[in-house]
């Protein structure tokens, strides 16, 4: 009998089987993102660590990706690459022996990144101690073509800047009509500043930390900042009975199990053995599962903005994990939710690290059948949270647990159970500080201003809720006595504390005195001249104390002017414009300019004339734009906001340049042309198919939100055959279909579902998106009454209701008619304005 062996060597086609894999396009930034900073730890490990780690990444614009144009780029400062590991990075399935310190546990994931992006990848490395760099290019329809894994590399001199470290770029994206073409799209159709929060939240801890692990992270030339989670104090604290103080954050740092692994594979070594079973490789360490981070109590509760960070080597692989901390498996394996139990509101977040349990090879989630995995969960929840299943004489004392017994109801605002509160005099009791209070306390918060990125303006509101206001009392200056607020003369010294001086001889009198004590003359003043009303104009009489044309009290400030426009006025951020600069006729740049656009009320510039849709002031480099959306001209007539801000800014523009009068270009409309082109061109050219893939844009980060949401997994039943025939379809398409039970349990099945399911779960379920897909929320019964909070959420949720209806329409019957583009593109604009 001959021997002989086979060439089972895979077929090029691999690597673009590879990029079909799904992934998010955030996921494959993060996976690029991973291989830099595994080069600094690298480089720590060797005892060489490089100072100042930094990242460079670009991303481009949605508008670049949609000419074919551009590239990502990722730029790190690290110790660089030689020729072999320059190998090893581009070669899909390497793993290195170093699977316990690094993020990119897997070579796939490099592969699959670069390939989901674009078809081209070029890597360029150079190390300081090498007077050349190396340049290697993978162009994977090239690869394909000849039928070969291999991938030119030539030496290169360094480039302009770039002693040591990696680049990698990413170019030529995939045509229409491949699985992959619409990838780099989401990824660049992502705005810059939610990116860098985005990033920021997955590396939080790596940016923030102020030892030598710190790296810095740029995305388009702007700094990335470490999210911060809004927790209490560790200083706060609540009573319980049997359980004493439990504080509200809790410190985790043990050492929970140590074993022998491989090097070369991971596999457990048995404690009298010094050779892998499965290698057979004798390489191996002592990995400690050290599990370190906190636990705690966040300042505000919200539907879906809780839950803890798992990290693994400074990445967050699960943001605000709820499942395994929440959920607890009943005897019948069903996974029941025991926390947010009273309410749906949640206030459990942290940041736990667990850098030695293994992943996917994605990254999106922890290896969950592990046994590193059941030890951690144990030892950070326990089993159930809920006494009445514990067995008899025993209790749950994990974190998790300490604070679910601590902090899981709220029913007294106040110090009792820690929760924000005010006093209301009308119903003698603690309630609720307002949305609005709260939100604005977590806005200066991100802004780290002293007292409310610390919890100190916060705790006042614990403090205070259950304490009814008390009189102020004034003391005397003189003779110490405690008068009460508004007294005007000392009760004791009979001391005047506000007062004011005879108009008549300078004596000193008491605020409210009629008359002079000392030479009895009036303390009234005389009004000696007409008054002009500020609205209309008009000369009134001395004694007339309204207006006799327009009935304006005397002294009313007129409501058209800017002062009281821009005070009362609200921002609208996506037609303002800062720091803009435009091309005049001349070719020339015109200095930065400022546009901010106010929506305002009806404006009537004089009294009974014509309302006007805009009014507008000018000063060098900035304008001030008041906008009344419910004129005529946009809500009969079709014109667009965007048109009407062109034309102010274009007149200022005009009169800015009266030297360049006489040429054709330079005219008011052809100046608007060019700013409504420039500023809004994009998103006003929105024909059918436009409007289309801007709604499945729209539903797509629609279902990011609702991720978690707690009403998903009972909506599920809700579908009907046909509904969950299609989303059996999409998960097949996908993979997926054999998680769909996991799936059903954390709503993750709504990214599958289609537009109209998404309504329909609206419809059914519409609580619990606001906070958490709307940026708006439902009027508090407590605030507002009951009767006014139901009919507010009546109308609120009917307006989301149909223009969801609209879009999930637009989307599944592909409609052409302008009358009916323009409404679904209406509807969408409304809620993607509204989106958190």
């Amino acid at each position: 009998m001959t021997k002989d062996t086979l060439d089972i060597t895979p077929d090029p086609k691999v690597l673009i089987a590879l990029t079909h894999t799904p992934l998010k396009p955030l996921d494959a930034l993060c996976e690029l993102i991973d291989n830099g900073i595994d080069s600094f730890r690298a480089a720590r490990l060797a005892g060489d660590p490089v100072r100042h780690p930094l990242l460079e990444v670009t991303v481009p614009g949605e508008a670049q990706v949609r000419k074919g144009e551009g590239l990502v780029r990722i730029v790190d400062n690290g110790a660089g690459l030689d020729r072999e590991g320059l190998g090893n990075t581009l070669r899909a399935g390497f793993s290195g022996k170093n699977r316990f310190d690094t993020l990119g546990l897997f070579g796939l994931g490099f592969n699959i990144a670069t390939g989901k992006l674009g078809r081209r990848t070029t890597v360029i490395t150079a190390r300081a101690q090498d007077d050349f760099a190396l340049r290697a290019v993978i162009d994977l329809p090239e690869v394909v073509k000849n039928r070969a894994f291999g991938v030119p590399v030539e030496t290169m001199k360094k480039p302009l800047n770039f002693d040591h470290g990696t680049i990698v770029e990413v170019d030529s994206w995939w045509p229409e009509g491949d699985p992959n073409s619409g990838f780099i799209v989401q990824l660049a159709h992502i705005a810059k500043a939610p990116l860098r929060s985005q990033i920021g939240r997955r590396y939080a801890t790596l940016l923030r930390s102020g030892d030598e692990n710190r790296v810095r992270v740029m995305v388009n030339g702007e700094y990335v900042e470490g999210y911060e989670h809004c927790v209490w104090g560790d200083n706060r604290f609540v009573e319980r009975q049997g359980w004493g103080s439990i504080p509200a954050r809790i410190t985790l740092d043990s050492v929970i199990f140590a074993q022998k692994r491989c090097v070369q594979d991971g596999t457990a070594l048995d404690s009298g053995s010094d050779t892998c079973l499965e290698c057979g490789d004798s390489e191996f360490r002592t990995v400690e599962e050290r599990i370190r981070g906190w636990v705690g109590i966040q300042r505000f509760d919200d539907n879906n903005k809780f839950g803890v960070d798992l990290v693994r080597n400074g990445r967050a692989i699960r943001v605000a994990e709820k499942d395994a901390f929440f959920n607890h498996l009943n005897d019948l394996g069903e996974a029941v939710k025991e926390y947010p139990t009273d309410q749906q509101t949640g206030r459990i977040i942290g940041e736990i690290h667990l850098d030695h349990i293994p992943v996917d090879f994605q990254k999106q989630d922890f290896q969950r059948s592990s046994e590193e995995w059941q030890r951690a969960v144990s030892h950070i929840r326990g089993e159930s949270l809920l006494p009445s299943t514990w067995p008899a004489g025993q209790r749950n004392e994990s974190p998790i647990s300490k604070l679910f017994q601590g902090y899981r109801k709220v029913r007294n605002y106040g110090r009792l159970d820690m929760y924000m509160g005010r006093y209301d005099e009308a119903a003698g009791k603690a309630v609720r500080i307002n949305r609005d209070v709260e939100a604005e306390l977590f806005d200066r918060f991100q802004k780290r201003e002293v007292g409310f990125f610390d919890d100190t303006k916060w705790w006042e509101y614990v403090e205070t809720a259950t304490l009814a206001p008390r009189l102020a009392m004034e003391e005397c200056a003189i003779c110490g006595f405690q008068n009460r607020p508004g007294d005007e003369v000392c009760g004791d010294c009979e001391r005047i504390l506000h007062g004011k001086a005879c108009l008549s001889c300078d004596v000193e009198l008491s605020r409210s005195a009629t008359a002079c004590s000392s030479c009895g003359a009036s303390q009234v003043p005389e009004v000696q001249e007409p008054w002009t009303c500020e609205s209309c104009r008009e000369i009134n009489g001395v004694d007339d104390e309204c207006c006799r044309l327009c009935t304006a009290l005397r002294g009313a400030e007129n409501p058209i002017s800017v002062e009281v426009l821009r005070r009362d006025g609200e921002l609208i951020s996506e037609l303002s414009v800062q720091n803009r600069s435009f091309m005049t006729a001349d070719l020339r740049s015109t200095e930065p300019i400022d546009v901010n656009v106010f929506r305002v009320g009806p404006l009537r510039p004089t009294y009974n004339g014509a309302l006007v849709p805009t009014v507008t002031t000018r000063a060098s480099g900035k304008i001030d734009i008041f906008l009344d959306i419910a004129h005529s001209n946009f809500t009969q007539l079709g014109v667009r906001p965007e048109i009407a801000v062109s034309v102010e800014i274009a007149q200022y523009l005009y009169t800015l340049r009266p030297d360049l009068a006489g040429k054709p270009a330079h005219s008011v409309e052809n100046i608007a042309s060019m700013i409504l082109t420039e500023v809004w061109g994009e998103q006003l050219a929105a024909g059918p198919e436009k409007v289309g893939e801007a709604i499945k844009s729209l539903f797509r980060r629609i279902s990011e939100r609702l991720e978690g949401n707690g009403d998903a997994a009972d909506f599920y039943g809700e579908l009907d055959q046909f509904e969950q025939r299609d989303l059996a379809d999409r998960l097949i398409s996908a993979g997926l279909l054999d998680q769909l039970s996991e799936l059903r349990l954390n709503g993750g099945y709504l990214a599958y579902c289609g537009s109209g399911v998404l309504a329909k779960f609206f419809g059914k379920y519409p609580e619990g998106w606001f906070g958490a897909v709307w940026n708006e929320r439902l009027a508090d019964p407590e605030n507002v009454g009951v009767h006014a909070a139901e009919n507010s959420r009546q109308q609120l949720i009917g307006i989301y209701s149909r223009c969801l209806d609209d879009c999930a329409a637009y989307v599944r019957f592909s409609y052409v008619d302008p009358l009916i583009v323009t409404r679904a593109g209406a509807s969408r604009e409304y809620l993607e304005l509204r989106l958190m």
